[in-house]
């Protein structure tokens, strides 16, 4: 369709001048008949009747002009309204992370976003693993920050490093003054686990094995959180990813070794699709203070005296693609 076309025979029409309507157009009357000539080829059919002193509409034209002039109004809104769309989705950037590693790597990366894109709105899905890749699938986050392990074909992935499980007990434990574990130590003493519905949960069970089965399971709940709680107030010990663990007076925080458990930290998008802008800007950022932490973690002592520690995370400090 000659949208040009199109607009320049309704304003012909309803200035009845070639002249008002190119002042209006701010064309020349040359490039304005221009158009009309190659509407009416296009067409075949001639819309004005034009003479030295006149300019009417003829039938044909009558006849096309309300049908054109609703048609162009239609298409006006139409486009505007995808305009105002694409604004608004430059304003908005949803991302997921699974909770225990959006509190150590959020509330850093979102504070200095905002301080540069204050008119940028932010939603977080912190869930579950499965629970982000669902919200990545659908659309609902543009990427996730998460675990890694089975792919779906939609997506694409992005390994960044990997973290170690270790065991966090009380101060005051009988194991709290040794410089690392093994799991046989954890015998006797009562553990609480995360539910193994979820990945942290899965991933010790299959990692341990029948093992398992020797260790005094005394509490299962469901989130990290609460398992944290019971170490801090002296009832039990947990095993978790380390940067799920977080500083918590009361607790000291060990390395487990034979077997050494590990999990891969990644970023999740669906594959095919381009970040907007301000999506990409927070993806960026977000890589630069993993990549900070890497650095970080790399140098960091081999064994903590605390919770406020930096850790024992074996970190990858390259960033790479899977």
């Amino acid at each position: 369709m000659d949208v040009s076309g199109l607009e320049a025979f309704i304003q012909i029409a309803e200035f009845g001048s070639f002249r008002r309507a190119a002042e209006a157009m701010r064309l020349s009357q040359t490039a304005l008949s221009h158009r009309i000539r190659k509407l009416e080829e296009d067409v075949g059919v001639t819309l004005f009747q034009r003479t030295t002193r006149s300019l009417s509409l003829t039938r044909a034209g009558q006849e096309f002009f309300p049908e054109a002039r609703d048609t162009l109004f239609r298409l006006s809104t139409l486009y505007e309204n995808l305009k105002r769309q694409g604004r608004q989705a430059q304003q908005k950037v949803s991302v997921g992370c699974l909770g225990s590693l959006g509190e150590h790597f959020l509330p850093g990366v979102l504070r200095e976003f905002r301080q540069r894109y204050p008119q940028v709105s932010i939603t977080v899905f912190d869930e579950p693993a499965a629970a982000l890749r669902e919200r990545v699938s659908s659309g609902e986050a543009q990427f996730a920050l998460t675990i890694l392990g089975a792919q779906l074909w939609t997506q694409k992935s992005r390994a960044l490093f990997e973290e170690d499980f270790v065991a966090a007990v009380p101060i005051g434990h009988p194991l709290a003054e040794r410089a690392e574990l093994n799991w046989a130590d954890l015998v006797g003493y009562p553990l609480a686990r995360v539910a193994t519905t979820t990945s942290h949960g899965f991933m010790l069970s299959e990692s341990l094995g029948t093992f398992g089965e020797r260790l005094d399971w005394a509490y299962e709940v469901q989130r990290v959180n609460m398992a944290v709680c019971f170490v801090a107030n002296g009832i039990a010990v947990t095993v978790l990813p380390r940067l799920a663990i977080a500083s918590v007076p009361g607790i000291r925080i060990l390395p487990i070794t034979a077997p050494q458990i590990r999990r891969t930290v990644g970023i999740i998008a669906r594959d095919g699709v381009s970040l907007p802008r301000p999506a990409l800007n927070l993806q960026r950022m977000l890589l630069h203070a993993i990549s900070r932490h890497s650095k970080g973690a790399s140098n960091d002592p081999p064994a903590q005296t605390s919770g406020r520690d930096a850790g024992t995370t074996t970190v990858n400090s390259s960033l790479s693609s899977e």
